[in-house]
């Protein structure tokens, strides 16, 4: 192991020899070998630097991104149901006092338009005030401005992805319409999505039972989908 020398204060040479003393360790280098071993361990990637900033590892990986995803994944469960007549949005609603009310997890953009999301509440809230202030006219418009917004906080390295994923619920294009979108912007569109925590459960059943339907009984199928105990909201966005 190659030899590496430094010098210290020396009260804190002194404080090294004392603990040396207590027969804890063998030697002072021992004693600092074992805390860059357990500085290293509770700092896992951070220590290597790929984390450090948003920037590519030499894997190709952006662990800032991961990181985001899985913001998104400890979320509230959020679902989407594309209808006939238009989309229904449903989200898990987290009250933790009677005297504070639960945070947003769906918002509307007009008549025709919303997000319901899963992830961190303050990071959906900046996308949703892009996406109101841009007022797009069509879905896929809609859809380019949240991309946007979510892509561009992937490129600053001085800034970290948005940690929420994003149901855009839209009848813009007088046709009902549902869009999952990712922290890194990649989009799916789909006639049924589900996001957060529940998510895995919440798409095996929409799975079995997805057909074409009417958004009253898509509402009947979601307490199915979030499960006999949890609090949700929902919102129609209808033709």
């Amino acid at each position: 192991m190659p030899e590496i020398r430094t010098s210290v204060p020396e009260e804190i040479d002194g404080y090294l020899d004392a603990i040396v003393r207590k027969g804890i360790f063998a030697s002072k280098a021992e004693l600092v070998r074992a805390a860059l071993v357990d500085y290293v361990s509770e700092t896992g990637t951070f220590f290597r630097g790929f984390d450090q900033e948003n920037i590519f590892s030499p894997g190709g990986r952006l662990y800032q991104l991961e990181y985001a995803r899985e913001a998104m994944k400890r979320g509230g469960t959020a679902v989407g149901i594309v209808c006939d007549d238009g989309v229904s949005v449903a989200a898990e609603t987290l009250a933790k006092s009677k005297l504070v009310g639960p945070a947003r997890k769906i918002l509307p953009i007009g008549d025709r338009l919303a997000i319901a999301v899963a992830g961190l509440v303050a990071d959906a809230e900046l996308v949703y005030d892009e996406l109101k202030g841009a007022a797009p006219k069509s879905t896929d418009e809609a859809v380019k401005i949240v991309r946007t917004t979510l892509h561009r906080f992937t490129l600053d390295r001085t800034k970290r992805p948005l940690g929420v994923g994003i149901l855009l619920a839209s009848v813009l294009d007088r046709r009902p319409r549902l869009v999952d979108i990712d922290p890194s912007a990649a989009t799916v569109e789909s006639f049924g999505a589900a996001l957060g925590r529940g998510a895995a459960s919440a798409l095996e059943i929409l799975e079995a039972r997805y057909k074409k339907m009417r958004i009253q009984d898509a509402e009947k199928l979601l307490p199915s989908l979030f499960g006999r105990d949890v609090r949700f909201e929902s919102l129609r966005v209808q033709l």
